[in-house]
């Protein structure tokens, strides 16, 4: 869940959890191998568990649980941006996410975070004053709350 928490996913995170998600399959095979557990009742907790963390990736619940904890920081941190083109790469941590880049260009600041998206698909955090969408030259723009978007660009 913590890698469903990042825009577009931490991509390390997602292999840990993947991994660590098959290791948990093979025991539960093994465990309905087995005769002595194949009646147990908490058998099926492995399953149930998977199926509560599937569900609760797939409807974006962890991104907008943290980013509606760390929007009071984020929106200190964008309106503290000065006005320019060029990106800031200095890594801050801002709520819970670790913020590695960032640039506030005609009142729009978009906030890169850490280790998110992947190569293919860097995505960020925007504020966007006035719902200037126009503004924004992104293939994936999503709204999180009020003025907050998260975009992505889609290199694949």
């Amino acid at each position: 869940m913590l890698a469903a928490a990042s825009p577009g996913g931490d991509i390390s995170l997602t292999i840990a959890a993947v991994s660590a998600w098959l290791v948990s399959l093979c025991t539960w095979v093994a465990l309905l191998a087995s005769h002595r557990h194949r009646r147990s009742w908490w058998v099926c907790l492995l399953p149930l568990a998977g199926a509560a963390v599937f569900a609760l990736v797939g409807s974006g619940i962890p991104l907008r649980v943290a980013f509606a904890v760390s929007e009071p920081a984020l929106t200190e941190y964008a309106a503290s941006l000065p006005e320019r083109e060029r990106w800031s790469f200095r890594e801050e941590r801002v709520g819970v996410f670790s913020i590695d880049r960032a640039r506030r260009w005609q009142g729009i600041a978009q906030l890169g975070v850490g280790g998110s998206g992947g190569t293919l698909k860097p995505c960020r955090f925007a504020h966007v004053p006035g719902g200037r969408l126009h503004d924004i030259q992104e293939s994936q723009v999503t709204h999180l709350t009020g003025d907050w978007y998260l975009t992505c660009t889609d290199f694949d």
